[in-house]
């Protein structure tokens, strides 16, 4: 009678044991990503719609879109447009510009702190993020980040100035 008690409370510990590990796991954290759509065409539209579709599907990013209606491809999207004061600042922004529809521009921004700055995990985003976008946008754009172009650097020091980052 003793061991089949015993037995039974060592089952009971293992199965709490059990249930209680998915709860222990470390939950990665989610990366904030706004997406800037300067893009005026259907096609460009359903791309823009497919690689939204395809972040939040990750359950990595959590992605904000806003629309913005840019005169060339080098101005600055979010110019005179400040952040609402109870919005959390953005871990990475995507900037789409105009030049994807015409192919004038194949130039997709990437805007992140320096990489060196950022964490492994925040690196890997950046990186993942990009693929995605690349495939999504391949003959149309690449994604270019501040490892490889001085623009989106200066974009990210503006916008941590107006607090968007």
């Amino acid at each position: 009678m003793k061991t089949r008690l015993g037995v039974l409370c060592l089952i009971g510990v293992m199965l709490l044991g059990w249930s209680a590990m998915p709860f222990a796991q470390e939950v990665p954290p989610t990366i904030r990503v706004l997406l800037i759509d300067e893009t005026k065409t259907f096609t460009s539209t359903m791309k823009v719609a497919g690689t939204i579709g395809a972040l939040r599907q990750m359950g990595l990013f959590d992605v904000s879109v806003r629309l913005a209606d840019a005169d060339n491809d080098y101005a600055d999207p979010l110019a005179g447009i400040n952040p609402e004061s109870d919005q959390e600042p953005f871990d990475l922004i995507l900037i789409l510009p105009r030049g994807l529809d015409t192919k004038t521009n194949v130039n997709i921004w990437l805007v992140s702190d320096g990489l060196n700055v950022l964490s492994s995990f925040a690196r890997g985003a950046v990186d993942l993020l990009s693929n995605v976008v690349d495939q999504v946008f391949a003959g149309s754009g690449q994604t270019i980040d501040v490892s490889e172009d001085l623009w989106p650097g200066f974009l990210q020091a503006s916008y941590v100035l107006k607090g968007w980052m």
